[in-house]
């Protein structure tokens, strides 16, 4: 079978390009944005469909809007900046996350057969986490003369939701963000 061949206009091509200067900042729309340790911007480049449900929320969180909306990829890509030893609670998605740090070392932790385990990221290095394994990132530290890191996450799925840890639901309903579990 032969692929069908396109010859796009050069403005096609260029409303493909998301500059990361151009990118609108977002540092809420999940509900452990609002802890200390959790703050962090998202710069989205590629979305996907917010999830439907009540209780769901996109990975990118719900007021995340693609700087690109001229196609539809089946995945969304955001950076992600933190300042050391910010991040997100532990966590599951139903599709493939990925990461690779820009600007900083981060740690990705999972729950294991064994506890908690995890890995620290050095810049370009990259991680393809298990599908619905609970796993969360940090922010560890920045070069020198920086605020924050950056690191890129890709999400796959058209509509992909958050699925929070028991312990991350409590931590939350303790600092009084009303979460539910999308299931036990």
């Amino acid at each position: 079978m032969t692929m069908t061949v396109i010859k796009p206009e050069r403005n096609s091509v260029l409303s493909c390009v998301a500059r990361y200067s151009e990118l609108d900042p977002v540092t809420t729309g999940l509900p452990d944005m609002h802890l200390e340790q959790c703050k962090r911007t998202f710069l989205s480049v590629l979305g996907f469909e917010q999830p439907k449900g009540e209780t769901q929320h996109s990975p990118f969180g719900n007021h995340v809007a693609s700087s690109m909306s001229s196609q539809t990829t089946g995945y969304g890509a955001a950076f992600v900046r933190a300042r050391p030893g910010c991040g997100v609670l532990m966590h599951n998605h139903d599709t493939s996350e990925c990461f690779m740090p820009i600007e900083g070392r981060w740690m990705i932790e999972w729950e294991g057969d064994k506890g908690n385990d995890h890995v620290i990221l050095n810049p370009l290095d990259f991680i393809a986490v298990p599908i619905g394994a609970q796993r969360r990132f940090e922010c560890i530290d920045v070069p020198q003369g920086k605020e924050e890191g950056i690191l890129f996450a890709i999400i796959s799925g058209h509509s992909p939701a958050v699925e929070w840890s028991p312990e991350a639901v409590k931590l939350m309903s303790e600092s009084g963000q009303s979460v539910a579990r999308v299931t036990d």
